[in-house]
């Protein structure tokens, strides 16, 4: 179970989804919610069954099953199976005192049956300066890991984005290098090219046009898809900045 629980705070398992879709969703008044969905149900059905599991972590899987969790409430659920939770609690508080203040706009939810496997993740910024702050702050998910010995990361050209709006303008820019995510992955990038990367960006106001040529918008004209292979990012995560502008 410790596992599956892993599941739901490493963002870095991302590569081994079988699609994973990022959606941004942009209102007038300013705020910018970005979102991560990673569908892994083909990969959970290869997974051995939890039947070891105890009893209280179950019952714990089940209650949070499809809920929108808070960081302290994921590393409350990941200390369950612990020997002292409220004693490693504390010691992982004090050893990262930021943790809870600078993702208190984060949230994730878990999707996990016979079938069914999915991870998704929410970050809420009030404003493009507040998200961007936001997105860098998921480097305060690596503390997670110190509950079961195993490092959390979120992607890093997730990390390494920076989002921009100007009055009719949006903009995504992407501060890593060519290369740099690929090597930082080694062997487990080569298994990314069965993989598939969706973002989606949704707007109050119809778009007037996108930096990606080949970009599907919606009928209203108020969102667009792009979908790459994740090989694609890997190589060049900076195929991941567009400017967007509206009507």
């Amino acid at each position: 179970m410790k596992k599956l629980i892993g599941l739901a705070i490493a963002m870095g398992f991302m590569l081994q989804s079988c699609v994973t879709t990022e959606e941004v969703t942009v209102k007038k008044e300013g705020n910018i919610t970005y979102a991560m969905d990673m569908d892994f149900s083909e990969l959970l059905q290869t997974m051995p069954t939890a039947s070891a599991t105890s009893g209280d972590v179950k019952k714990a899987l089940d209650l949070i099953n499809g809920e929108e969790l808070s960081v302290e409430q994921l590393l409350d659920i990941s200390l369950l199976e612990s020997k002292n939770p409220e004693k490693k609690k504390d010691s992982i508080l004090k050893a990262n005192p930021d943790l809870l203040k600078k993702t208190e706009n984060i949230r994730m939810r878990v999707m996990m049956n016979d079938s069914v496997g999915n991870i998704a993740l929410k970050v809420m910024g009030k404003n493009a300066n507040d998200l961007n702050t936001s997105l860098k702050n998921l480097d305060q998910l690596s503390a997670l890991g110190e509950s079961n010995g195993k490092k959390m990361e979120a992607p890093a050209f997730v990390k390494a984005s920076t989002f921009e709006m100007k009055k009719k303008s949006f903009n995504r820019k992407v501060e890593i290098k060519a290369g740099e995510l690929k090597n930082s992955l080694g062997e487990m990038g080569q298994m990314a090219a069965m993989f598939t990367y969706k973002i989606k960006v949704n707007f109050d106001q119809p778009i007037k046009s996108v930096s990606y040529q080949d970009a599907l918008i919606s009928q209203d004209g108020k969102s667009f898809v792009k979908t790459f292979k994740m090989s694609e990012i890997i190589d060049n995560p900076r195929i991941l900045e567009y400017t967007v502008e509206l009507k």
